[in-house]
């Protein structure tokens, strides 16, 4: 991303990116995500394709931000010095939350784009790549007698498997039932 998300956004760039992401999303509930162009994307937004490339370099460079942008909705960094087993359970009801709100949304998505596309691989890698980062994080990690970077792992993928099963499989109906499902899977490590 050419954009610098470290440093303090302006209103005016706040309001780019939001145009972007928003458009992005709202062109997803009617087509491929492979289909769509950059072009279309800032017709969207009524945006210049220049400011597009002001800040970003392609239209996934555009996706991975919409995935940061979630991320830091959801607020998945709080909670830093908790044992990673109750972690993992805030992190989970976070994530399944967030997506609940936007269920109708990803219904409307996942009906022009399939779990092997490229916007659903891209937001299972970039969940698993965050979970795993934040349980590699956590101070209370040296607990297991297993490998960091294995247990982080385990519970990321554990964690991403259940979303998935959740809202892009829709083979788990509750919240209650994901959540016994993932203590269930989880069980055996802690």
């Amino acid at each position: 991303m050419k954009y610098d998300l470290n440093n303090k956004t302006n209103r005016f760039a706040q309001r780019t990116l939001l145009a972007f992401s928003s458009s992005l999303m709202q062109i997803l509930e009617t087509k491929e995500f492979e289909k769509i162009t950059v072009g279309e994307i800032c017709e969207a937004c009524n945006y210049p394709r220049a400011t597009f490339y002001n800040y970003f370099d392609d239209s996934y460079d555009l996706l991975n931000y919409c995935w940061i942008a979630m991320m830091q909705e959801i607020k998945i960094n709080d909670y830093p010095d908790m044992k990673p087993e109750e972690r993992v359970y805030i992190i989970f009801e976070r994530v399944y939350d967030y997506f609940n709100s936007y269920r109708e949304r990803l219904r409307k998505i996942m009906m022009f784009n399939s779990l092997d596309g490229a916007l659903v691989t891209s937001c299972n890698l970039f969940v698993k790549q965050q979970s795993s980062q934040i349980m590699m994080d956590c101070p209370y990690v040296d607990v297991h007698p297993i490998p960091h970077q294995l247990m982080a792992e385990h519970y990321s993928n554990t964690l991403q498997l259940i979303i998935e099963w959740c809202f892009l499989r829709k083979k788990i109906d509750s919240k209650e039932d994901a959540l016994k499902y993932l203590r269930y899977l989880l069980e055996n490590i802690e």
